[in-house]
């Protein structure tokens, strides 16, 4: 079973995140999935835009996998992480044509920046946009930065701190979802969004996206010292250790 499925329509390419675990935590599989389709999708002419999903029926993704994280252990390792977490979320905002996340279910964590990372996010009415990370022992530093700069600082603690789900109707007022579709047409929906962007010319398109996402990424490769001296630390303290022995029963 491939862990992305991909579908042609028309010029537009539909990625269907599809772990074994229907709210698709993001694993290294799965990470590695979707830079190879981003890299396609630039270097392809025949693909105009990108649709990243979960499905109809599926999580768009739950954050990191916690058979993975979990092993996380020493200086190294987690600085490593880092470091690759936030080559992953550069190779999606370098995509030069327009990328569309339709979220349903659980956008929890890497799931949630993931799909701030897209140019255009079609969600729910039960979508769950969620940065729960320091209620488990996580930082949440890339979370707080990405969120100050789509919404104001103080919406940015409430949702870092609070730990709570984003309600559907202010993510929808300040444009952490720019559509809320039916579940059952969600992805549809986000195909036709991204038919309508794949209309515009390329050039234009490309060289706009690439001009408004520089300042976002030199703040994301900005804040990698901080990120990783307070993630190394939080592994230091073993709260994030257990709380992944509870969900995994270990």
């Amino acid at each position: 079973m491939a862990i992305l499925e991909t579908e042609a329509r028309g010029a537009v390419l539909v990625a269907r995140f599809n772990h074994a675990n229907a709210h698709n935590p993001m694993s290294l599989e799965l990470e590695n999935a979707i830079r190879s389709v981003c890299r396609d999708t630039d270097d392809n002419p025949a693909i105009r835009a990108l649709v990243l999903t979960g499905g109809n029926d599926r999580s768009f993704c739950a954050g990191g996998d916690f058979n993975e994280v979990a092993q996380l252990s020493g200086r190294a390792a987690v600085e490593a992480y880092i470091d690759r977490v936030i080559d992953f979320y550069s190779t999606i905002l370098k995509v030069g044509k327009p990328i569309v996340a339709a979220a349903g279910g659980y956008a929890i964590g890497v799931g949630f920046q993931l799909a701030l990372c897209c140019d255009w996010r079609v969600g729910s009415p039960g979508t769950k946009l969620l940065m729960w990370e320091l209620k488990h022992g996580i930082a949440c530093t890339v979370g707080g930065y990405m969120l100050e700069s789509f919404v104001s600082r103080a919406a940015m603690s409430d949702i870092i701190y609070g730990c709570e789900p984003v309600s559907i109707s202010w993510a929808a007022e300040h444009k952490l979802l720019h559509e809320v579709a039916d579940s059952r047409h969600l992805v549809e929906t986000a195909i036709a969004r991204a038919q309508i962007l794949a209309e515009v010319p390329e050039a234009a398109f490309r060289l706009t996206k690439h001009s408004v996402n520089q300042g976002f990424l030199a703040g994301l490769h900005g804040i990698v010292p901080d990120t990783k001296e307070t993630n190394v630390a939080g592994v230091a303290s073993r709260a994030a250790q257990q709380h992944f022995k509870g969900v995994l029963g270990r």
